[in-house]
């Protein structure tokens, strides 16, 4: 009879045990998917960061060239023939009049 009497205590112990893995295993689970969906969202930024560089890059290598010609220009004492008109977005096509 005695053991019938531990009987709700041992069922409460075991509740209390199963609540407590439970939660600890729901916040490994959490854990891990922030820890994934957070690799993804770094990633998507990196991405963006290193397409920023390039187009940073461009930019820069047009004006690097662009300062190389004026100087070829002056060297071979080479003059514009009038306006400058630039026929595409990123300036690298230019027509003189």
């Amino acid at each position: 009879m005695n053991m019938y009497k531990k009987a709700p205590q041992i069922m409460i112990l075991f509740t209390l045990c199963f609540v407590a893995f439970g939660a600890l295993y729901i916040y490994g689970i959490n854990k891990i998917a922030v820890h994934t969906y957070g690799k993804s969202a770094e990633n998507k930024h990196l991405a963006d960061v290193e397409e920023e560089l390039r187009a940073l890059e461009t930019e820069r290598t047009h004006l690097a060239v662009g300062s190389w010609l004026e100087a070829r220009a002056r060297r071979y004492e080479l003059v514009a023939g009038g306006n400058v008109h630039v026929l595409s977005h990123d300036t690298s096509v230019a027509r003189a009049e």
